[in-house]
């Protein structure tokens, strides 16, 4: 178990129940090194300091969603409920580049917050007025599916953003090349 900065223990949620249509292919299953980024952003997870992680996918032996076809919203609302803690670290599985301290640096916070211009990932706290937000958007015919819509309700804070390949989403084969592309350079320069 890792030392959790605070002593506040915390849950996540790994949002990886997409469609992958602009990526063609299961994003979640992508290959990194011999492993699938699903089980490489769950490992780093639980180094960050999770006590237990949710994962939030569309498949057999997974938490899956109870309302379809509503985005990561949909995630949120059927994830949530099975988290052990109040304190939630949510994270999409199609963002490889996310650093444990980066995850950390969210979970420990004491408030709810995410990073400037970057909606996902986010640190949340489970609450009656969340649960209500949530399930009131997606049961409306005009609901805000947004993660920034949620994040204004809360009134969550941005932190800075620090390292761009942190926070790099990739959802095509191109900007999947991209990230490691940039990754090979980035380390030859160390």
């Amino acid at each position: 178990m890792v030392d959790i900065p605070g002593g506040v223990p915390f849950s996540g949620l790994l949002l990886a129940g997409g469609r992958s249509r602009r990526m063609g292919t299961d994003k979640a299953l992508l290959p990194v090194g011999e492993a699938p980024l699903l089980d490489i952003m769950v490992d780093k997870m639980y180094r960050a300091g999770c006590d237990d992680v949710v994962v939030s996918r569309n498949e057999s032996g997974y938490t899956q969603d109870i309302i379809t076809d509503k985005g990561p919203l949909s995630g949120l609302h059927a994830g949530l409920p099975k988290c052990h803690h109040p304190r939630i670290l949510v994270v999409p599985v199609d963002m490889p580049g996310l650093t444990v301290e980066a995850m950390r640096t969210l979970a420990t916070a004491s408030e709810p917050v995410y990073f400037e211009d970057c909606a996902l990932p986010c640190a949340l706290k489970r609450t009656a007025d969340l649960k209500a937000y949530i399930e009131n958007q997606l049961r409306s015919d005009n609901g805000r599916l947004s993660v920034y819509a949620l994040l204004k309700f809360i009134r969550a804070k941005a932190l800075p953003r620090g390292d761009e390949r942190t926070l790099y989403n990739t959802n095509t084969p191109e900007q999947w090349s991209t990230f490691w592309r940039s990754e090979e350079t980035y380390h030859e320069g160390e």
